[in-house]
């Protein structure tokens, strides 16, 4: 990880208020864990210094995501109505579970904060220089490169939209 990288990784960790630590201890399968009530981030010191960078990434994304942000209802508002009639009450009360157990399946907590962390390395990349370090990670890790390639098609996309409304807007005035 180069001095820069490192530099911005941690102020945006201590933006959260954050605190990063580099353990010894932890297991080879184990990259990294956030404790929330502590505010700290724990990282595996043994794996290498690209995967530090995803890792705390990912882990403030876990912040983000499911500390900051309180986890929203995946379903229709009416099913949290209190039925009178049972059949009703039934009803909304399986849908719901239905509901939220197909996206639980879909799309778990370790897949948002991997989406996260992943677009802020996309970011990260393109606007400070840390291309290598995400290059050597996607070589490691070549199951994430499906999700690499979604978020730099919309990091992609919104700067050519930013660029076409800009365009648009000079033309119109």
């Amino acid at each position: 990880m180069r001095k820069e990288s490192k530099k911005i990784l941690r102020a945006l960790a201590k933006h959260f208020g954050l605190k990063v630590v580099y353990v010894h201890y932890f297991p080879p399968d184990v990259h990294g864990k956030l404790l929330p009530g502590e505010k700290r981030i724990l990282i595996n010191a043994h794996k290498p210094r690209y995967e530090h960078s995803f890792t705390l990434l990912h882990e403030i994304g876990h912040y983000v995501r499911h500390v900051l942000i309180p986890r929203r209802k995946y379903h229709p508002r009416i099913l949290d109505i209190n039925w009178k009639i049972n059949f009703l009450a039934e009803f909304a009360s399986y849908a719901r579970r239905s509901i939220r157990f197909i996206y639980n399946k879909q799309s778990s907590k370790e897949r948002e904060a991997d989406l996260w962390a992943m677009c802020a390395f996309v970011h990260l990349s393109k606007h400070f220089g840390c291309r290598a370090e995400l290059t050597a990670f996607l070589e490691r890790h070549p199951e994430k490169f499906g999700l690499y390639l979604l978020t730099a098609s919309a990091t992609a996309f919104c700067g050519i939209r930013a660029r076409i409304m800009t365009a648009i807007r000079a033309v119109t005035l």
